[in-house]
C-alpha cells in the first residue's frame, strides 16, 4: 500500500474542503473532485486498517472495488436522489468515482 498516496488524498480533500468555503472555486470543480477522490480515500483507509491495525496483508480484488463502485453509484444517485430531497442525481459522478476506483486499483491496491 502506498501510504503517500493516501496521505496526499488526505490533504488534497482538506485543501478541496478548504477552497469551497474560502475561495470561489467552481461549485463543479469542486463536486467532482469529490467524486474521484471518494473510492481512493474510502478504499485505501480500509486497506490502511488492514496493514497497520490489523496486521495482515490484504488487497482488493477487482471484483471487491468495481463491487463497491457499483453499489456506491447506485446508492449516492440512485437511491440518496430519490428518498432524499437534497440529493440530486448526477450520471457523470458515477464516472468521477470510476475514474476513483481505476485510480485505486492502479495505485493504491498493493
Amino acid at each position: 500500500m502506498n501510504q503517500k498516496i493516501l496521505l496526499s488524498g488526505i490533504l488534497l480533500f482538506a485543501i478541496n474542503k478548504w477552497a469551497q468555503h474560502f475561495m470561489q472555486v467552481p461549485h463543479w470543480f469542486s463536486s467532482y473532485v469529490d467524486d474521484v477522490m471518494f473510492l481512493p480515500l474510502l478504499l485505501g483507509s480500509a486497506l490502511w486498517v488492514q496493514h497497520k491495525i490489523v496486521g495482515i496483508q490484504f488487497t482488493f480484488s477487482k471484483l471487491q472495488i468495481w463491487g463497491t463502485w457499483a453499489i456506491l453509484s447506485l446508492v449516492f444517485e440512485g437511491f440518496f436522489p430519490l428518498l432524499i430531497s437534497t440529493y440530486t442525481a448526477d450520471v457523470l459522478d458515477i464516472f468521477m468515482y470510476a475514474f476513483g476506483a481505476l485510480f485505486f486499483q492502479i495505485f493504491q491496491n498493493h
